[in-house]
This record gives C-alpha cells, structure tokens and sequence, in this order.
C-alpha cells in the first residue's frame, strides 16, 4: 500500500511542480516500530500528505523535504527539515489508542511538513509577495512534578517514621529536584526529630511503556534536634546541623500520563550522632542512613 501510494504521487509529480516529501521511521527500534503499527502509521501520513499536495517518496529517494521520527523516554520526537528551515515537535505516548496516536502524528508533520516547505516563486515581477511563515518554537516543555510520601529511616537500632516531600523541573530526561523530609524517633527518655533539605540531579530513564528508572544524587542539609525527656538532665534540648549527601534511586510506574507511584530507596552519609545519659545510649546514628519509602507523583 505505501509503495502504491508513492508510485501515486510520483506520477502526480511528473505532471505538476509541487514538493516531493519522504517520511522516515528507520530511526525507531523494532520493538517500538511493532507496537505502534508503523506500517499503518506511514500510510496514513502518506495519504494526508498527497491529500495537502506533496508528493510522497521513499526514504532512500531523494526529496526537497525529509520527515523522521525517533524515540524519547516520553515517546516520539518529529523533525522536518527543508532547504532552509528545520522544525521539531514532540508527541506524548500513552494518552489513548494507536488510532489517536496516528491522527496526532499526521496531523503534527502535516503542519511541520507546510512549514517547511520552500516559498513559491512569484509568477510575474508584479505579483505581491505572500508574507513568510512564521515558525513556533518546538523544544520539549519543561515539566514540573510534585510528590509526596512516607517510608522509614534506618539507623543502628531501630527506625523512624518518615515523610518526604518534593518537587522536581525536568527538561526531557533530566531534572532538577528540591526535596524536604522529616524523621521523628520518641523514646520514653529521648525524642529527636531530624529534618532535611536538598538539591537532586536525577536522569529518568524509560524501561518500559510505563515503568521508569531515575538515578539520582544530591547535597544537602540535616537538622537534628533532641529533647530529654527528664527535667534533671542538663542540656535537656539541643539542635546539631551536619552537611549530607545522598545517592538515590526511584522507580516510577504511571497510572496516567499525570499520575504515577514511586518506590525511594536513598543511602545518605552526614556527621554521626549519639546520645547517651548515666553510661546507657538512648538513641545513635552512624555516619550512613538508609532511606526507604513510597510516594505519589503529580506532574503537568
């Protein structure tokens, strides 16, 4: 069918002086190429094609415009290039069918396809010159996630309770991620509750249509602050602040192209702490804690 279709419009470039346009999906994986049904999706943007007026060529034929498409963590990237001007558009995976999905990607390169296109030369010297068309800036949208969730700290003896918050700006791939969390450990002659604050530098990585890795590592803050219990106990409350870095790990699964679950695994190293009172140590911390947890995603 795609080869009737170019024969089709090869004889209607022959008999008229209109843009030849070839369309390239060489750059998929098969895997990909497979489960989007990238023969259906060259037939339909063929045929919307030769329905604006281009003529369709293969991909190995040369062409005044080319078309390609390739994969990124979110889904495909469209690029159309002309003689003078080159256009990139992104198009989310996942949000409907693969019939939406072709519609979309029709759609997107037929514009991408008439922006491209070379100016007409006027027919006669006193003709008015049409006004060029004006492009839009395609990059990729920075994105901006807010999560949300609660695990435990774990330090030599025992655990805490812990709830983390943050919020990350991702351009593609990578991202910028601000985090907060807060431990709390009650003992019957201690309580002590560490706060924490850092900056990430994360990479997410696809592994599946749903399913994402993001290896990450941050510098930060702890703040630590201890009360006794006991009113005779001298310094009966304090705060300690300890630098801190951490090497983070997260895997995501989206429910919705918004929505998603995250599983925290982070190994944080700072300064040590003990308490200790009469010769009996209420509650320590070495130089490494492991933090675990869950948390829901939100991003737009």
């Amino acid at each position: 069918m795609i080869a009737l279709l170019c024969a089709l419009s090869l004889v209607v470039l022959t008999q008229a002086p209109v843009v030849s346009v070839s369309f390239d999906l060489r750059a998929l994986p098969e895997q990909d190429y497979r489960r989007w049904d990238g023969v259906e999706l060259e037939r339909k943007v063929a045929l919307r094609l030769i329905q604006e007026g281009f003529a369709v060529v293969s991909p190995q034929s040369p062409a005044q415009l080319r078309l390609r498409a390739s994969r990124t963590p979110e889904g495909l990237w469209l690029e159309a290039a002309g003689p003078r001007q080159r256009v990139e558009q992104g198009v989310r995976v996942g949000r409907g069918s693969i019939a939406e999905l072709h519609l979309e990607v029709a759609q997107k390169l037929s514009e991408m396809t008439r922006a491209v296109q070379p100016e007409p030369e006027p027919p006669l010297p006193e003709s008015v010159l049409q006004p060029p068309v004006e492009l839009a800036a395609a990059p990729g949208r920075p994105e901006l996630d807010l999560s949300l969730g609660l695990g435990t700290l774990w330090h030599r003896p025992g655990v805490e309770p812990h709830l983390l918050l943050s919020v990350r700006r991702g351009l593609g791939a990578f991202g910028l991620e601000a985090e907060a969390g807060l431990g709390v450990s009650r003992e019957a002659a201690l309580t002590v509750f560490e706060a924490q604050g850092g900056a990430f530098f994360s990479y997410r990585l696809s592994v599946a249509e749903r399913l994402q890795l993001e290896p990450g590592a941050g510098a930060g803050l702890v703040l630590h602050t201890f009360r006794f219990e006991d009113a005779w106990v001298s310094g009966q409350t304090g705060t300690q602040v300890s630098p801190a870095g951490w090497a983070r790990m997260k895997l995501r699964w989206r429910f919705t192209e918004r929505f998603a679950a995250e599983l925290r695994v982070a190994l944080g190293l700072l300064r040590p702490v003990t308490h200790v009172s009469e010769g009996e140590t209420l509650w320590s911390r070495g130089g490494a804690r492991l933090e675990t947890g869950a948390q829901l995603s939100w991003g737009q």
